[in-house]
């Protein structure tokens, strides 16, 4: 009997002990798992993360590429890769937390630049508008390359507005001298109600965000430039801007007031944009090639030198062509 019992107990103890011994086991293959689980999403989080911050960093300088190792994030690193035309850009990220190895590789492309449709040299959408147009202004909606010389592109209004009653409010309040020198298409002086449908705080938006410069209010002197032709950019003006012989290309937002004095030359697409009331001033020699939007609910102009608003359709095309966006397109997101 005592015998026998012995021989339970010793079996019951072989059985836990056994069972006790599995039960570790399954207890560190459980957390082995679980560190293994951790460590390869921590892996595949710093290599997602790696290329968001990369992006972003795109979406400032807009001519990155190439490869930037060793990069540290949530102690682990990650490298990047990045090339490939802006219609087709390869980004490509590995990363490494305490052993794990995880790639990611996106397939994105740069949104074009949208240029919003023009229908007359100068544009003016306005509840109220103050005209004080003296000196010499010239507004011609015929197209003229950026040299000056005749283009090949359909004559446009030389002033667009939103209404009959816009229309014929500038015409009776601008003097003859000035009407006569308002050329484009239809009959002199070419003022003429354009079917304009843009929102314009949307357009504003679009460029601001993806802006290349950005200045604040201020006078910027004799010298400053704002692009070239080969590389024309997008310049936002956040508040009351002096410019006094300054050139640029590509597209101009001033949202605020704007004078011009000196000699300023901008070929492109200037856009004077306010929720209120903006001025827009010119003294001296200036012309604009291209296309001039002014937006608000009160619209000044006021001109006391040489003041030349061209259409140019070389210009606009130039910014259309050559603008980068600062927002992507994902088109696959491989890991």
């Amino acid at each position: 009997m005592g015998k026998g019992l012995l021989i339970i107990v010793l079996g019951v103890g072989v059985i836990l002990s056994i069972m006790i011994l599995n039960l570790n086991a399954n207890v560190h293959q459980e957390l082995d798992e679980t560190l293994n689980f951790y460590n390869n999403t921590q892996a595949r989080l710093i290599a997602n993360s790696g290329i968001e911050i990369y992006l972003e960093k795109m979406r400032r300088d807009k001519y990155l590429k190439g490869t930037f190792n060793n990069n540290s994030l949530l102690s682990g690193t990650y490298n990047i890769s990045i090339y490939g035309a802006d219609d087709s850009l390869l980004i490509k990220s590995v990363s490494t937390y305490d052993g794990f190895v995880h790639t990611s590789l996106v397939n994105a492309r740069r949104r074009p630049m949208q240029i919003p449709s023009i229908y007359s040299a100068l544009y003016i959408s306005a509840d109220i508008m103050n005209l004080n147009l003296n000196g010499n202004v010239d507004v011609d909606g015929n197209d003229r390359n950026m040299n000056g010389t005749p283009g090949t592109a359909p004559a446009l209004p030389g002033v667009g507005l939103d209404t009959p009653a816009d229309s014929t409010f500038f015409i009776n309040n601008v003097k003859p001298k000035i009407t006569k020198t308002i050329n484009g298409s239809g009959t002199t002086p070419s003022v003429y109600t354009v079917n304009n449908t843009t929102n314009w705080r949307d357009v504003t938006e679009d460029f601001i965000f993806s802006a290349d410069t950005v200045l604040n209010t201020g006078t910027y002197s004799s010298g400053s430039q704002f692009g070239t032709l080969t590389n024309p950019i997008i310049t936002y003006c956040n508040g009351d801007v002096d410019f006094t012989s300054a050139t640029g290309y590509g597209v101009m937002i001033v949202n605020g007031n704007l004078n011009l004095s000196g000699n300023f030359t901008f070929y492109g697409i200037l856009i004077v944009y306010g929720t209120s009331y903006i001025r827009t001033q010119t003294i001296g020699n200036n012309a604009v090639y291209g296309a001039t939007i002014l937006v608000g609910e009160t619209v000044e102009i006021q001109s006391m030198g040489n003041a030349g608003f061209y259409y140019s359709k070389q210009a606009i095309d130039n910014a259309k062509f050559n603008l980068k966006s600062s927002r992507f397109e994902i088109l696959s997101w491989w890991e």
